[in-house]
């Protein structure tokens, strides 16, 4: 049995990691989560499940990357560990440096890719030290661990990674870890949003996920009578441009900026159907929440791993990636005049779900494969 260290640079709740963790220690390895930040409830659930956390949070200067590259080469010395598991940008930088310098073999874990510039029409802000990092992190990596197709496919072909240092393993999902809804706060919801159907929008705002795309099909159907409440949750840089849609169009009785809530479980369960006309995902957990609640979702085609669980038409609908607002438009006025498919559809993917990912012995498996080629 090996022993693991989680490197990673955020202390927040995740279901996925968590259960990555949990199921990792219960095949009988020794687990570590060793933080670029202070300890917070990410810490606080791993202990309760007997996995041992550390933290390293220090001030962010000229030293600061030189100090978090020699402790990580201490920590995983004293700790005697095997495998350094390296998750997200900030993390995986530290961690391939720190390399040079360590017995353990790093892993790192990819969850993103950067399109090229304009894709889609999208005029992107190219951040150079986060390419930088990231072209740094592709070419000093050993190996690659992506969790999806569409993660896998975006990385070989706008970063050109060598395709024999690329691993797809899917997330591991433990859906009874996530927070079931609160009724009296569902049925709250239901009262302040009163609508025929209620439409939901759960992502950051930000270019990639194009909600104001789907602004002006919210307008044109509520100018043809659609009795339609959407909720717009999350916070991010489109916000102003958002607000400033909504407020020249009149639409502030029909389009709400809700910002981040906690609760976000209540409002899925509340909400009719999700739009999330997304560019680019590793593996949506929003979506699998809401099918869970055995609601109607419609996504992109081809984006992260949609195209493994949604059949068109049966537990979902897809939408044109280059031109999604024809088919919400499409899909919306569908579902509204025939609300009788929903309950199906809605169940129909919460199966698909639960047949695609309750069971983790498969993506497990892979885990094990990864350790004996590493």
């Amino acid at each position: 049995m090996k022993r693991i260290l989680f490197y990673y640079p955020s202390n927040k709740a995740s279901v996925q990691i968590e259960t990555t963790l949990f199921n990792l220690k219960e095949l009988g390895h020794t687990i570590f989560l060793l933080t670029s930040c202070e300890k917070g409830i990410l810490h606080q659930r791993l202990e309760e499940k007997g996995i041992e956390t550390h933290a390293n949070p220090i001030p962010k200067n000229y030293f600061y990357y030189p100090k978090q590259i020699l402790f990580l080469i201490k920590f995983c010395s004293k700790k005697k560990i095997d495998y350094v598991f390296g998750n997200l940008q900030h993390a995986n930088f530290i961690a391939v440096i720190a390399q040079y310098f360590l017995k353990a073999k790093v892993i790192t874990f990819r969850h993103h890719f950067k399109f090229n510039k304009g894709n889609f029409g999208i005029p992107l802000k190219v951040n150079k030290n986060e390419v930088l990092f990231d072209k740094i992190i592709n070419r000093l990596s050993k190996c690659i661990v992506v969790p999806s197709k569409g993660v896998y496919q975006g990385i070989v072909q706008f970063e050109k990674v060598y395709l024999k240092k690329l691993h797809i393993i899917p997330y591991l999902y433990d859906f009874e870890l996530y927070p079931r809804p609160n009724g009296i706060e569902v049925e709250s919801i239901r009262k302040a949003y009163k609508a025929r159907m209620l439409v939901i929008m759960a992502a950051r705002l930000i270019p990639f996920k194009r909600h104001l795309l789907l602004f002006p099909v919210f307008k044109k159907l509520i100018e043809r009578g659609f009795d339609i409440q959407v909720l717009i949750l999350d916070e991010g840089p489109e916000k102003d441009n958002l607000d400033a849609f909504i407020k020249q169009n009149q639409l502030e009785n029909h389009i709400h900026l809700l910002g981040y809530r906690k609760n976000i479980i209540d409002f899925l369960a509340a909400s009719d159907v999700i739009i999330h006309p997304s560019l680019t995902e590793a593996s949506s957990n929003v979506i699998k929440e809401i099918g869970l609640q055995e609601k109607v979702v419609m996504v992109c085609k081809g984006v992260g791993d949609f195209d493994a669980y949604i059949e068109h038409g049966s537990n979902g609908f897809f939408l044109d990636i280059a031109k999604p607002e024809v088919d919400a438009e499409k899909y919306l006025s569908y579902l509204y005049e025939n609300p009788n498919i929903a309950e199906d559809m809605g169940k129909k993917l919460k199966e698909s779900i639960l047949n695609n990912f309750a069971s983790n012995k498969k993506v497990l498996q892979l885990y094990e494969d990864l350790l004996k080629k590493a």
